[in-house]
């Protein structure tokens, strides 16, 4: 049978290796994070220009594309590396990654949302293709997600 224990004589133990603020975290991320969140900052502004003109033709706003896709791309990228670097760690428990995979999640739905938003605005087709877009990097990124963390955890 269990004992109960009073929690205020119950010691929690502190690895003190690890990041226990919010910029410990950032900086503890690396080169190959920071250079990922760049990466995904560059894509989100090579891909605005791209549909700028599309934009245009529909009549979607493209600076609020813009604004939101560049706008949310650091903290996607932030988000994904964190979430990964996280998991990996043996030392600290999956639900730590939970806020930054949360933030992954908000960060790449919001310029695709806003498009759907102006979806009275485009035709079927294209907020079909929108969603599919979605599910197809939505999927890809999880499986990039989940590929690196077990790279990790055997590398480990």
């Amino acid at each position: 049978m269990l004992e109960a224990q009073d929690p205020a004589s119950s010691e929690v133990e502190v690895d003190e290796e690890v990041p226990h603020s919010l910029m410990g975290e950032l900086r503890e991320l690396g080169l190959v994070g920071q250079m990922w969140t760049l990466t995904v900052v560059v894509f989100c502004v090579a891909r605005a220009v791209v549909v700028w003109p599309v934009l245009q033709e529909h009549n979607v706003n493209p600076w609020w594309f813009l604004a939101i896709d560049v706008g949310t791309s650091p903290t996607y990228g932030i988000g994904q590396a964190m979430g990964v670097k996280l998991m990996r760690d043996d030392r600290r428990p999956m639900r730590d990654a939970a806020p930054w995979i949360v933030m992954l999640m908000v960060s790449f739905v919001a310029p695709y949302a806003y498009l759907l938003a102006s979806a009275g605005k485009l035709p079927g087709y294209v907020v079909i293709g929108v969603v599919l877009w979605m599910v197809l990097f939505g999927g890809l990124a999880a499986v990039r997600m989940a590929r690196e963390v077990r790279v990790g955890t055997a590398a480990t």
